[in-house]
């Protein structure tokens, strides 16, 4: 097995919790701006560092989708006796 199931959902787990943060910190940034004179200048550092924050987390989501691919092929292959 390439990734164990205790591993693959622990990084699972910590994907969500990440992806649930970026959602709260998004929602905390349009509320800042929205009370905000001036928000293009006090808020576009932070858009831009969640911007990031979520291209990474896409980059992670398809790394943890091919580990889940490969082991479920690996699964597929293996003999009967590999698998015991």
């Amino acid at each position: 097995m390439i990734a164990d199931r205790e591993t693959f959902t622990e990084l699972t787990v910590h994907l969500k919790r990440t992806s649930d943060a970026l959602l709260r910190t998004a929602r905390h940034l349009a509320v800042l701006s929205n009370e905000d004179r001036n928000p293009e200048a006090r808020c576009a550092a932070a858009l831009d560092e969640l911007i990031a924050m979520a291209i990474e987390m896409a980059a992670m989501e398809r790394i943890m989708r091919a580990l889940l691919d490969a082991n479920h092929a690996e699964d597929a292959t293996a003999s009967p006796s590999a698998r015991s």
